[in-house]
């Protein structure tokens, strides 16, 4: 085949545009993902709500609220919470009653799950090293922006989400 191996990137296909190539780039990232942690017992977004408490338990040295976690770690509130349970019924995740607020709870990792989170870490950072390695030399700029894009698109959904409610 010549330089145009996919079907969809052809001119006369109208699935090619940039969220349709973001979604399949997405996709396949999801499953080295999915491969990278098959043998530790863990979704990606469960080691990511992980490694967000981690991070957020180092910088702040204090308590972190699920709110706060889903806000870190830029996932859906209720989804955070399910999934914290099913980390809490693991014994990888212990949730505390916040001391002032009695509708929050405070996550914090157990000694199992920082044991889980350091064997699994090395496993998903060459995964995903390798992944956008694939980009090639301005797999850098890529990242820099996906940060941005994510950034923006964050600004404009608040912002109708405020524009909506008023």
């Amino acid at each position: 085949m010549g330089k145009r191996d996919d079907p969809s990137e052809d001119e006369g296909h109208d699935v090619g545009g940039a969220g349709f190539a973001l979604w399949q780039v997405s996709n396949l990232w999801q499953r080295t993902m999915r491969r990278a942690l098959q043998g530790f017992g863990l979704t990606h977004v469960q080691f990511g709500l992980l490694a967000g408490l981690a991070a957020m338990q180092r910088e702040q040295g204090g308590q972190v609220t699920q709110a706060e976690l889903a806000a870190f770690c830029h996932v859906d509130p209720m989804m955070t919470s399910q999934v914290l349970r099913t980390l809490e019924a693991a014994g990888w995740v212990e949730r505390l009653p916040h001391p002032t607020d009695t509708r929050a709870k405070c996550p914090t990792l157990t000694l199992a799950g920082r044991a889980l989170l350091a064997h699994a870490s090395p496993a998903v950072s060459e995964s995903d090293r390798a992944f956008f390695a694939m980009a090639g030399k301005k797999s850098d700029r890529l990242v820099r922006s996906l940060r941005k894009l994510r950034r923006r698109a964050e600004a404009a959904m608040k912002k109708l989400e405020q524009e909506e409610s008023a």
